[in-house]
């Protein structure tokens, strides 16, 4: 195998000392050299074809600069897209980069994720929850037992201990439901899927207090029976969702709404609902008030109208990477955050 150069190689082709050389490529702004002599040295770095030591460096700093995301879902989601799109942003001003992880174990012991941070590779772990659960029991003991930097992201971990930032969505689904009730509706079918998940036993909670404070008003809840496979494949998934949508629809939720009028609603748990729902009141024109508890990136069809209250997911994965390098620098932040969702707007199309 080839010999990689080193600093003494680049001093020696450059005609300075080695300590010159280890202070410009470290990044070092406290010695005084020329500009002329530091990009001679990376000039001759580059075609040298030099490559730092980051183990070596990372020890000699105490830090990798980068931060352990682990996450299972699918990130061409809009959620963990926003997610990603937010912590990825608050860590590049902060110079640290993300080095992105499943929740898989490949090693003998422990999750990547983990092993990351414990092999000094990463500095910390962002956990973005999966369906709202922390991670279990004996990763979060390994955590407070190494005194891990770590934030779970989109969930409420049970131990007090782990740092989180979590989304209101109960109140989200009680503002929209006060809305709605408020312009005059008296029922709401609330249409999701039968996913036992603690974000959708927040937005039936929220929907429900909303009702309770609007005498005669009506509250419905239709599941609909989806098993959602591997998250990986989320293209298939996806069409699969899609088309399961559009048999229980006319299934279920046109029967039960049959006797709706203009002023009830429909409120919808996912965004891919709203496009079903549409298409169906195109087909069978009616008037009825649609709402949606999530991200409504997607074309529905003309003059669409939908009710949304968005969480601030991006907002949210930007506060996720403040609060962990808060943690890595050893202060001592608040370290339960809960993200509350944008006022409920009218979205045209």
């Amino acid at each position: 195998m080839k010999t990689r150069p080193t600093i003494k190689d680049i001093a020696a082709a450059v005609g300075v000392s080695h300590t010159t050389v280890s202070y410009i490529m470290s990044g070092n702004t406290t010695q005084k050299i020329s500009e002329e002599t530091r990009q001679a040295v990376l000039k001759a770095a580059r075609e040298l074809h030099y490559v730092p030591n980051g183990t070596a460096r990372a020890l000699r700093n105490n830090s990798s600069n980068c931060i352990s995301v682990a996450l299972e879902k699918s990130i061409t989601s809009t959620r963990f897209s926003g997610l990603l799109q937010g912590i990825r942003n608050e860590l590049s001003v902060a110079g640290y980069r993300l080095m992105l992880f499943d929740f898989g174990c490949r090693g003998a012991l422990y999750p990547d994720y983990l092993d990351s941070v414990l092999q000094r590779q990463t500095d910390g772990i962002i956990y973005v929850s999966s369906d709202g659960n922390g991670p279990e029991d004996e990763w979060t003991d390994l955590i407070l037992s190494n005194d891990l930097p770590f934030v779970a992201c989109d969930c409420c971990p049970e131990n007090p201990a782990l740092a989180s930032v979590s989304f209101d969505y109960e109140r989200g689904a009680f503002e929209i439901g006060c809305r709605l009730f408020g312009e005059g509706a008296k029922r709401i079918l609330y249409w999701s899927s039968d996913i036992k998940t603690q974000q959708e036993d927040y937005r039936q909670e929220g929907l429900r207090r909303a009702a309770a404070l609007y005498p005669g008003a009506e509250l419905e809840i239709s599941l609909l029976p989806y098993d959602p496979g591997s998250p990986a494949d989320f293209p298939s998934q996806h069409k699969a969702f899609s088309n399961i949508c559009r048999q229980y629809l006319m299934q279920e939720i046109v029967p039960r709404t049959a006797d709706y009028t203009s002023s009830d609603a429909i409120v919808c748990s996912r965004g891919t609902m709203v496009r079903q729902l549409y298409s169906m009141l195109a087909e069978n024109p009616r008037q009825l008030k649609i709402a949606v508890l999530s991200d409504l990136d997607i074309v529905t069809t003309e003059r669409t109208k939908v009710l949304a209250s968005r969480p601030a997911f991006m907002e949210g994965g930007r506060e996720a990477a403040k609060l962990l390098l808060s943690l890595i620098r050893g202060e001592h932040p608040q370290k339960r955050i809960v993200m509350p969702p944008a006022l409920p707007s009218y979205l045209e199309f």
